[in-house]
């Protein structure tokens, strides 16, 4: 309830400033929670440019990175409301709004990511893209990589499910990331992010998992002695537009816009992809031992523990549908 009241006020005041007209260029809003260094903003300019470029001033671009509108669901409500007319969020807005698609967010469910595109451009995908549609009023575009996630370790080397029993691991405090790390074995710890180096460092956790940009950007590799190849998740951000889009924008104009955010689609996801080798370079140079392994047994046991831990909130089959896809 405190939470909702500290909500409302932001929203009304946003609701008072969106949806007006000017005279001039037409302005198209991109709102999004990562900062100014990270590739999605490098990635925001480039389709702001082209999108001004293309159109001759016509359509000015205004980025608000860094939650300027607020957190990952107010920057939603923003978009919902006018405020924005483009945002760029993570998957947490799946369990919102279309929680029966939950499995799109779940470990060991990708192989990589032409493994999540062939779904997102099938049955399932488009099933998914309708239903958040039709309940948020946001149209879900194509997807922004951000770099599948390890299991890093402090003393341990995971080989194998069995080597996870008793591990004490730290995990987002989502849902899905608990109890599919519970289901492994694992001794799973919710840790706030800002907490989890000293955790690690003082061996309150024994591991963690993310993707190799976050482990290096905050130093996690300074106090970890393994990264297991897991890659585990093949996590994306999720582009949108809102339900004002087709209606401020002329057909022309949605053409326009929707060329630069093809453009800066490609190269993002490209960049993302070169990164990651980059990060791996450097983290290995300080000492870090990648472990490779074999996925198929975790794979396995995914598929046999991880969907009952949601029945009745996923849809039937559907992590099975998702993780066979070859």
């Amino acid at each position: 309830m405190k939470r909702l009241r500290l909500i409302i006020p932001v929203l009304l005041l946003l609701a008072a400033s969106c949806g007006r007209p000017s005279a001039g260029p037409k302005l198209f809003r991109i709102a999004y929670a990562q900062g100014p260094t990270e590739l999605l903003h490098q990635a925001a300019l480039r389709m702001a440019r082209q999108i001004e470029d293309e159109s001759g001033g016509a359509i000015q671009v205004r980025l608000y990175p860094g939650g300027q509108l607020g957190n990952e669901r107010e920057i939603i409500e923003g978009l919902k409301l006018g405020c924005a007319d483009m945002i760029v969020t993570g998957g947490a807005v799946i369990g919102w709004y279309a929680p029966e698609f939950g499995a799109f967010e779940a470990p060991f469910v990708w192989r990589d990511y032409a493994h999540v595109e062939r779904a997102w451009a099938g049955d399932a995908g488009v099933a998914l893209r309708q239903t958040m549609e039709r309940r948020a009023g946001i149209r879900l575009i194509n997807l922004w990589f951000r770099g599948p996630r390890y299991l890093t370790t402090t003393s341990r080397k995971v080989l194998s499910p069995a080597d996870l029993k008793g591990l004490k691991l730290r995990v987002p405090e989502l849902e899905v990331f608990i109890k599919s790390w519970q289901a492994f074995g694992a001794n799973v710890t919710p840790i706030p992010f800002t907490d989890m180096f000293m955790a690690l460092k003082l061996g309150v956790v024994d591991g963690q998992e993310n993707p190799l940009a976050t482990v290096y950007a905050n130093h996690l590799h300074e106090v970890q002695k393994y990264i297991m190849e897991t890659r585990h998740l093949v996590s994306f951000y999720l582009p949108a537009l809102g339900p004002r889009f087709t209606r401020r924008f002329t057909a022309a104009e949605q053409a326009c816009v929707m060329r630069a955010f093809e453009a800066a689609t490609a190269w993002h996801n490209r960049e993302v992809e070169r990164a990651e080798a980059t990060y791996r370079k450097e983290i290995e140079a300080a000492g870090v031992e990648f472990i490779p392994l074999d996925v198929e047994p975790f794979r396995k046991l995914a598929r046999e523990r991880i969907p009952a831990e949601f029945r009745g909130i996923w849809k039937p089959g559907l992590y099975e549908q998702l993780s066979m896809d070859q």
